[in-house]
C-alpha cells in the first residue's frame, strides 16, 4: 500500500473532505426543503421520506435550528419540525393535520358540523374511546370546541378559514375533495355575515 506524504496527500485529503462537506450540505439542504412543503413533520417521517439516518438526520435537525432556519415544537408524543417562517399560531394545527386520524376527524366536521363523537366514530370505524381520546386532543389544543345539545355532546372547528387555508397550500390532494362543500360553506357563512350586518 503506498503512503502518500506530502502535497499530494494533503491535496487528496481535502477533496475529498470537500466531498463529505458537499452531501453533508447537499443533505441538510434536502432536510431544510422537506420541511418548508411539509411543515408538521417529525423525526422518523424525514428519515423515512428522505431515505437518511436517524444520526445524521438530528445532527442537521440541530444545526438547522440553531442557526434560525427552522423551528420546533414538541406535540404530545413527537417533535415537529416547521420552517422559520411558520406563524406560532400554526405550528399545533399543522402538527394535527400530518396525522391521519386526526386530520380525517377535522375534515370530517369541516363538512359536517356539529357532528357528535357517535357520528365521528361510525364515519372512522373507530371506537368510541378511541375517538374520544382524539377529541379530547383537539380540544386540549383550541383547534376544536364542544357544546351540549341536551345531553348530547356536539363539536365544530373553531376555525375553518385557517384550517381551509393550511389544508389548500399543503394537502392539495384533500383540499380537492373538499373544495366544493367549502365553496358553498364559505358563501353560505358570507350571506349570514351580511344580513346580521344589515340588520
Amino acid at each position: 500500500m503506498k503512503l502518500l506524504g506530502g502535497e499530494e496527500g494533503e491535496s487528496r485529503l481535502r477533496n475529498a473532505k470537500d466531498n463529505d462537506d458537499g452531501e453533508i450540505s447537499e443533505n441538510r439542504q434536502r432536510i431544510y426543503e422537506f420541511i418548508k412543503n411539509n411543515p408538521g413533520a417529525h423525526l422518523r417521517m424525514i428519515c423515512r421520506e428522505l431515505e437518511l439516518a436517524m444520526g445524521a438526520t438530528q445532527h442537521h435537525l440541530a444545526i438547522l435550528e440553531k442557526s434560525g432556519r427552522i423551528k420546533s415544537r414538541r406535540i404530545n408524543l413527537y417533535r415537529h419540525y416547521y420552517a422559520a417562517e411558520v406563524l406560532d399560531v400554526q405550528l399545533i394545527l399543522l402538527a394535527f393535520l400530518r396525522q391521519e386520524t386526526a386530520r380525517d376527524i377535522l375534515m370530517y366536521l369541516i363538512e359536517h358540523p356539529g357532528s357528535t363523537q357517535s357520528d365521528i366514530a361510525n364515519f372512522k370505524n373507530f371506537s368510541i374511546p378511541t375517538i374520544s381520546w382524539h377529541m379530547s386532543r383537539l380540544l386540549e389544543s383550541g383547534i376544536v370546541s364542544s357544546r351540549k345539545d341536551g345531553k348530547i355532546i356536539k363539536y365544530d372547528i373553531m376555525d375553518v378559514k385557517n384550517i381551509a387555508t393550511l389544508v389548500k397550500i399543503y394537502h392539495p390532494n384533500i383540499w380537492d375533495k373538499l373544495s366544493d362543500s367549502l365553496a358553498e360553506m364559505f358563501l353560505e357563512l358570507a350571506s349570514r355575515t351580511e344580513e346580521k350586518n344589515e340588520e
